[in-house]
């Protein structure tokens, strides 16, 4: 049992009307809440075929040819804002392919997308080409293969160095309060050609502040 829930019932305290709060007579409504650094993060898929102008929206749709997507797809449970209670103060905003991306497919991507995080309905937070939006995760490295009779390496490509410590926090942090409406895009201004699908995740690095319930 948390320290809030055995406060209730002492003293005139009753629950709030929302998560994470309670009323304390002669102070008010009081948060209760926790924090922890975490990530938020959700993924689209680009198909092979990207014509001109195509923009792809990450954090709204929850759903995949209406099918819910998976915790290994998105985290997130309201499309486009926190659950209700929570805020996050982000400091870092970054794009990753999937793991297994094709190095042509992947320079693909990121020498022709334009990403924007947007919070609000037109507040732009970052905005630039997509490989200034480098992320800290990822694998590394390359491996020996015999291709032929031939050996040839093959490299694991990311955006950025899979290293946290390697990526700058972001000096102007931006602040999701409960129930400020967000997104990231990904625009291509010019047609696309890749040989597979790729998914591309967009993930932001947070300080995460819950209702204790």
């Amino acid at each position: 049992m948390s320290a809030g829930n055995e406060m209730i019932g002492r003293g005139g305290i009753v629950p709030g009307p929302k998560p994470g709060t309670i009323f304390i007579p002669g102070m008010g409504m009081q948060m209760i809440t926790d924090w922890r650094e975490d990530n938020i993060y959700d993924m689209e898929t680009l198909p092979a075929a990207i014509p001109a102008g195509t923009t792809f929206t990450f954090f709204r749709n929850l759903a995949i040819a209406g099918v819910p997507k998976t915790l290994l797809q998105t985290n997130m449970v309201t499309p486009s804002q926190l659950p209700s209670g929570q805020r996050a103060i982000v400091y870092g905003i970054h794009f990753m392919n999937a793991l297994g991306t094709g190095h042509d497919d992947a320079l693909r991507v990121y020498g022709n997308s334009y990403g924007v995080f947007i919070t609000g309905n037109t507040k732009n937070e970052k905005e630039g080409p997509l490989w200034m939006f480098p992320c800290p995760y990822g694998l590394t490295g390359y491996i020996a293969m015999d291709g032929n009779a031939a050996v040839r390496e093959a490299v694991t490509i990311n955006n950025g160095v899979p290293s946290p410590a390697s990526i700058g926090a972001l000096q102007v942090t931006v602040d999701l309060v409960d129930e400020l409406t967000f997104q990231a895009t990904v625009r291509f201004d010019n047609a696309v050609t890749l040989d597979v699908p790729v998914n591309l995740y967009c993930i932001l690095r947070a300080y995460i502040q819950v209702p204790v319930r």
